[in-house]
């Protein structure tokens, strides 16, 4: 939705490589782009990661293109090349934080997080990032990881100023899942990006359950990887154990891991995201939304929501 309250929904046919933009309340296409190469991946990029301009992300064999289909030159621009690194890895989420610094329409996101894998069944899930500043610097952050995601430190919302953003990862350990969250460096100031130091860390207690049932992943074009996800919202972390159906928060706006809650919803759970209550009805909860397979019918599925209360941090429901 843009400043006119116009929404939009983007489309790929693949039989055509094209992708399609329609405004949805004229029911009218905005503008269409054939592709000339494999399209990978594709995802949407929140608005304010690039000035409120509404921006898709567009992943070929070559490397990660920014399009902006409402601009007046909508060519996409390619942001970062794969390398030897992410050359032929089949690329399973994206998503982008930090800040340059800038205001408006010159605002920028400074790092890109990818999480891969080899094109073979049951390859382990690698993730990297990726310095936006043009150096094209990849940093491996690990070659066998479960989940990971980019944290908004809350220090850096009110100006706006150059940041990277922080790094929340699942790992496992001996059979034991850490949640952690760690900086990521301007290394010696020459834009060469480095991981920094672990600022917080807690083991995921799954062995309270009376019996840790593992629920089966349904048919999915694009797989059961990653087997953790990582959501960040408002000082908030959530990290979810797909096969596991388990939902752990914690807050993190005093710099540690404060446990809020944790609860199981005994399917598997294909998807998360996580968004701001509805401010227009005084909601003071941030809402993580999941899509989750139903077990009788596991080509169906339904929506499951859990509200985190904001003012005291400390209640889920």
């Amino acid at each position: 939705m843009d400043e006119d309250q116009s929404e939009y929904m983007c489309c790929f046919l693949s039989k055509e490589k094209r992708m399609v933009v329609f405004e949805l309340s004229r029911k009218t296409v905005v503008v269409e782009l054939q592709m000339k190469t494999k399209l990978n991946f594709w995802r949407y990029l929140p608005p304010e990661l690039h000035g409120s301009d509404l921006t898709f992300l567009l992943i070929t064999p070559i490397g990660g293109f920014h399009w902006k289909p409402l601009n007046e030159s909508p060519r996409p621009r390619q942001v970062w090349k794969r390398g030897s690194e992410l050359a032929s890895k089949k690329i399973l989420a994206y998503e982008e934080g930090g800040s340059n610094g800038e205001k408006g329409t010159n605002a920028r996101s400074t790092v890109a997080l990818v999480t891969a894998s080899s094109v073979a069944s049951g390859s382990p899930v690698e993730a990297y990032c990726i310095s936006l500043d043009g150096q094209n610097t990849i940093l491996p952050i690990s070659h066998n990881i479960m989940g990971t995601a980019l944290y908004h430190p809350l220090s850096s919302v009110p100006s706006p100023t150059h940041f990277l953003p922080l790094l929340v990862t699942v790992v496992d350990e001996q059979s034991q899942f850490i949640l952690c969250v760690e900086c990521l460096t301007d290394g010696d100031g020459n834009s060469c990006l480095g991981q920094g130091n672990i600022l917080a860390s807690v083991v995921l207690d799954i062995n309270d359950e009376d019996s840790v049932e593992s629920f089966e992943p349904p048919p999915m074009s694009m797989g059961s990887s990653p087997e953790a996800l990582c959501c960040c919202r408002d000082g908030f972390i959530v990290a979810i154990i797909r096969r596991l159906s388990l939902v752990f928060v914690y807050d993190f706006s005093n710099g540690d891991l404060a446990h809020v809650g944790k609860c199981r919803l005994n399917q598997y759970i294909v998807d998360a995201a996580i968004r701001e209550g509805d401010a227009h009805n005084g909601a003071d909860f941030v809402e993580l939304v999941m899509l989750v397979s139903e077990n009788e019918d596991p080509k169906d599925g339904r929506i499951a929501s859990i509200k985190i209360g904001r003012t005291s941090r400390r209640s889920i429901q």
